[in-house]
């Protein structure tokens, strides 16, 4: 098959995520598999193209994020005249491939699930605590307005969200979860015989399997980005009780710092302010490069990743492969990473006792966290392999161009 992959994130330029980790392993998976592959993604730096055997990396300096995907599009017309692709992907977030779906109608779209924007809106929003509340009231009241305070929640509406109407346009709405499936069938109607479950391919370096089960750090890590979704309240939250009963801890922050509930202050300043009694205990990182993951990953125990929501979670794929105990949230997709629990804890979101009670358990069960890391790293092997994602991954592609010769003959 020829096929193209649309995504503003890709590295090393724009490796902003997991969208950008994840279509590199893709495209990297197919065309070791023999498709022909092409990859139109941006840069802050630089345009032009980039070969490999069987894949083509096409990049341009968009103005901004919000423009991408229009000034992508004649870059790929251009390469479609002459490839005449089988089928496109690109992601929910930022609706990249929106534009070239729209001048290409034609072309088998699929439309591969992160995270929707919405959602992000939604487990991001801090609703006001008490204190703000009265604030609020009392500066509605002293400019002679009558308070009415925002909704604890953001009011969605799909009808406006352009990422929605971009999903229309997929004969494919490939999940790599079921919890993310679920959402999106509900939240946006769509028809369930469309949603293929396609898991993210996930390729372990050597150092992560290298890294031996039984280490005795008595370190805690979470790796990601300290903000609000990444459950890192209930994290902060749970220090203290964990310190406790386990003096000995350490917790490390993998990842930048995003903003936290106090304007003023970014999520580490507002961390070591309200934990400045467990100061010693904690050192904060920043971001480091993906090739230095493993390295801090052999320096931990257990890794902790309390999401209030994750559609998949590949960085904890990577504790897997490295043997950690891990403790995941139970909301989305790690619930499937750590096979319901059989390699690794779970823990509901906006829980800290219970999150605090977990890390416990595995920093006072040395054998039972070297038995989840065991389990874990063959998890990773056998059920995310290039070999097992490629073929369901294939799979889903020909079903996604046997729907689209199918929509095109009854418009015939």
């Amino acid at each position: 098959m020829k096929i193209a992959f649309v995504s503003y994130e890709y590295p090393p330029d724009t490796a902003i995520g997991g969208i950008a980790t994840y279509v590199r392993q893709a495209a990297q998976m197919l065309a070791q598999r023999g498709h022909h592959v092409e990859v139109f993604a941006a840069s802050p730096s630089r345009s032009g193209y980039e070969t490999m055997p069987g894949l083509t990396i096409h990049r341009i300096q968009p103005r901004d994020r919000t423009s991408f995907a229009q000034e992508i599009a004649p870059i790929f017309a251009q390469r479609h005249q002459l490839v005449q692709f089988d089928l496109l992907e690109g992601p929910d977030c930022g609706a990249d491939a929106a534009v070239i779906a729209t001048q290409f109608p034609a072309l088998p779209l699929v439309l591969k699930l992160h995270t929707p924007s919405y959602i992000l809106q939604k487990v991001g929003h801090t609703p006001l605590d008490g204190a703000a509340k009265l604030r609020f009231i009392l500066g509605a009241l002293r400019r002679g307005q009558w308070p009415k305070l925002p909704p604890a929640q953001p009011i969605y509406d799909r009808q406006s969200d352009p990422e929605y109407h971009h999903a229309l346009q997929a004969q494919t709405i490939a999940a790599p979860s079921t919890a993310i499936g679920q959402q999106v069938y509900v939240d946006w109607q769509l028809d369930r015989a469309i949603i293929d479950p396609v898991p993210y391919p996930y390729i372990p370096t050597p150092a992560l399997l290298e890294i031996p089960l039984d280490t005795q750090t008595q370190r805690i890590t979470f790796i990601g980005r300290l903000e609000i979704r990444k459950g890192i309240l209930d994290l902060m939250r749970a220090i203290p009780l964990v310190l406790k009963q386990y003096p000995a801890a350490k917790f490390r922050f993998v990842g930048p710092a995003w903003p936290s509930p106090v304007k003023h202050l970014n999520m580490q300043e507002y961390i070591c302010q309200k934990l400045h009694r467990h100061i010693h205990a904690l050192e904060f990182i920043g971001a480091v490069p993906l090739d230095q993951v493993p390295r801090y990953l052999a320096q931990t125990d257990i890794c902790v990743f309390p999401s209030i929501w994750e559609s998949f979670g590949l960085v904890c794929l990577e504790a897997m492969a490295a043997g950690r105990g891990v403790v995941g949230s139970s909301a989305g997709g790690m619930v499937e990473l750590l096979d319901g629990g059989q390699a690794g804890l779970l823990t509901p979101p906006q829980q800290p006792k219970l999150l605090a009670k977990l890390i416990l358990q595995l920093l006072q069960d040395p054998d039972r966290r070297q038995q989840y890391g065991t389990i874990a790293r063959a998890r990773v092997l056998s059920h995310y392999s290039l070999e097992y994602i490629g073929q369901i991954q294939e799979a889903s592609y020909r079903s996604t161009i046997d729907r689209q010769t199918i929509r095109t003959t009854i418009r015939l």
